[in-house]
Parts: C-alpha cells; sequence; structure tokens
C-alpha cells in the first residue's frame, strides 16, 4: 500500500524537539523524506537517526532561520539531496518572558528574526521552487498568542500574531499557483520550551503542571503529536481548498471567557 506522503520532500524547521519533532515523525512514518532543521544541529540529528531507525528517510540540518545564509544554504541542500521541496512547515520560535520595558531592542529584535523575519526567509527561499515543480503546501506554526496573550509575552505576542497576517498576506499572492498556506495556533502544549518556562519558577513543578492542566478547559495541556495531526491536516492534498486560514488547537483555551 503507497503510504500518503510517499515520494514527498518536507522540511521542518525547529524539528529538533516538541511539536518540530513530532511532526518530522509524522510526516517520515507517512513516507515522506524529511529534512529536520534546527539551530542545534545535535537535537536535528537526533530526531533525523530515529526516523531512519524506523526505517524512514530524514536528513538533519543545523541552521539559523533567521540567517539569510543560512536558509539558502540549507534549500540548497535540500534541493541537492532530493531535488524538490513539496512541504514547508514553519516551527522554529524562540519565547523570552518579559515586560515590554525589560526588554532590550535587541532582545526584541532577536525574537522577530528568530519567529517571523524567519517564516518570510523560508518562504521566499521555497517558493520559487515549488513553482517549479507545480505547486506545494507551507503550514506556518503561530500561537494562541495572536489572539490572546499574558503578561510578559509582548514580544512573543507580536511575532506571532505576524505569522497568521503574513501567513494570510502569501496565501493570496499564491491562490492561483497550487501552493497553499496555512496557519496553526498551538495553545499550552507539553515542549522544552514549556518546561523551560516551569523550570524557571520556585513553585515546584509538579504543582504548576496541575496549575496547566486545570487552566485548559479540555483539562490537560496538548501533546506535541495532537499539534502535529493538525500539521498534517492543513497540509494534506486532501485539504484541497483550504489555503489563508487559521486553524486553532488549543483545548478550548481561547474559547473561554
Amino acid at each position: 500500500m503507497k503510504l500518503p506522503w510517499s515520494g514527498k520532500v518536507v522540511i521542518v524547521t525547529g524539528g529538533g524537539g516538541g511539536i518540530g519533532e513530532a511532526v518530522s515523525a509524522r510526516f517520515a512514518s507517512g513516507g515522506a523524506a524529511v529534512i529536520v532543521a534546527d539551530l542545534d544541529g545535535a537535537k536535528a540529528e537526533r530526531v533525523a537517526a530515529q526516523i531512519r531507525t524506523a526505517g524512514g528517510r530524514a536528513m538533519a540540518l543545523a541552521a539559523d532561520v533567521s540567517s539569510e545564509a543560512d536558509v539558502r544554504k540549507m534549500v540548497g541542500d535540500t534541493l541537492e539531496a532530493y531535488s524538490r521541496i513539496d512541504v514547508l512547515v514553519n516551527n522554529a520560535a524562540v519565547c523570552p518572558q518579559a515586560r515590554l520595558t525589560d526588554l532590550s531592542l535587541a532582545q526584541w529584535n532577536e525574537v522577530m528574526t528568530s519567529n517571523l523575519t524567519s517564516v518570510f526567509l523560508m518562504c521566499r527561499e521555497v517558493i520559487p521552487f515549488m513553482l517549479k515543480t507545480g505547486g506545494g503546501t507551507i503550514v506556518n506554526v503561530s500561537s494562541v498568542h495572536a489572539l490572546a496573550t499574558l503578561e510578559g509575552y509582548s514580544a512573543y505576542a507580536a511575532s506571532k500574531a505576524g505569522i497568521v497576517a503574513l501567513t494570510k498576506a502569501v496565501a493570496l499572492d499564491y491562490a492561483k499557483t497550487n501552493i497553499r498556506v496555512n496557519a496553526v495556533l498551538p495553545g499550552a502544549v507539553w515542549t522544552p520550551m514549556l518546561e523551560a518556562s516551569v523550570s524557571r519558577l520556585d513553585t515546584p513543578r509538579e504543582d504548576i503542571m496541575r496549575q496547566w492542566n486545570e487552566a485548559q478547559p479540555i483539562g490537560r495541556v496538548g501533546q506535541p503529536k495532537e499539534i502535529a495531526s493538525v500539521v498534517l491536516f492543513a497540509a494534506s492534498p486532501d485539504n484541497s481548498f483550504m489555503t489563508g486560514a487559521v486553524l486553532v488547537a488549543d483545548g478550548g483555551m481561547t474559547a473561554d471567557l
């Protein structure tokens, strides 16, 4: 039986852990060749090695997606290895927590370049090659912070809201060329990013996790594999009429007053 992603080539940025790792594994199990891209090359190689051990195809690439040169090299290396790019998942992000007046300009710029400019750079580099091969799909991982946020997330929320607006604009730019672009907005998901935010607090981890779980209408935080399912739905060729869409997967968080 032919696997659903057989013959497809997928780039996943921030693929070395959390949601990116789950997305990479799901595409690979569906038959795709996956480029696991991450700022931390060792983390990317760990995920790629796991995929290969499971019988899938994967290549790890260390890259700073906020760097034009790194993005260009990553895409070039992908094309050299596989000659095409069918799906791009822009997932890489950073999330410092600080009130606006406590942010330096350098910190603000780091968040914007890592989270938002990276999406621009990746899309700009990949789309010309998708056009040459008849189309493709792009999934940008934003956040519920694009819709509603918390104290201490000004830069992160602004960058994630920018991803939503950029997604819609790029979707319209290429709507008639068989390139679809959609955004996925996860809520609270148990990832290394969430783990790091918990570890910085004085409250015991078990108490914080109980609070996090109780704060979700669904009764728990999400798991990376659950967000991966939404990403694959957004990218699927069966989902051919959806572009410029915003898919929220947050356990009911943004529906709660």
